[in-house]
C-alpha cells in the first residue's frame, strides 16, 4: 500500500510575451492611457525584472484647466514607476529591479465634452 504522496515543490513559467504583455497593462493602468499607448522591453537586471517603458501620453487640453492642478509628465512617470514596480510584483511574483521610462509623442487623448456641448447653436 503507498501512503499519499509527499508534497512536491514546483515553478511557473510565465511566456515572455504574456509578462511584456502583463507589464504593459500595468504601466497603462497607471498612466491612465489606452494599453496600446505604451510598450515595454523586459530583460534580466541583476535577478531582478528589469522593465524599459515607450509611453505616448496624450497632449494636455488647450482650454480648461491647463496648468491648474495637473502634474508634469516628470512627476507622473515617477509616481507611474511606484505603480507599476508595486502592482508589476503583486501580479507576476517577480520583483521590479529597473524601470525606465520614456515620454513618447502624443498618444490619442479621451474625448472631453465640447465647451459648447450644451449650448448647441445649430439650428434643425
Amino acid at each position: 500500500m503507498t501512503g499519499p504522496r509527499p508534497a512536491r515543490q514546483g515553478h511557473t513559467r510565465i511566456a515572455p510575451a504574456a509578462l511584456r504583455h502583463t507589464i504593459e497593462a500595468v504601466a497603462a493602468g497607471a498612466f491612465g492611457v489606452r494599453r496600446g499607448d505604451v510598450s515595454a522591453t523586459l530583460a534580466d537586471d541583476a535577478a531582478k525584472l528589469g522593465v524599459d517603458l515607450s509611453v505616448r501620453l496624450p497632449p494636455p487640453p488647450l482650454l480648461g484647466t491647463a496648468g491648474r492642478g495637473r502634474q508634469s509628465a516628470i512627476e507622473r512617470a515617477s509616481i507611474a514607476r511606484l505603480k507599476i514596480s508595486s502592482l508589476g510584483q503583486q501580479i507576476t511574483g517577480l520583483d521590479c529591479g529597473r524601470i525606465s521610462i520614456r515620454i513618447a509623442g502624443a498618444g490619442r487623448s479621451t474625448p472631453e465634452p465640447r465647451v459648447d456641448a450644451k449650448q448647441d447653436r445649430r439650428k434643425p
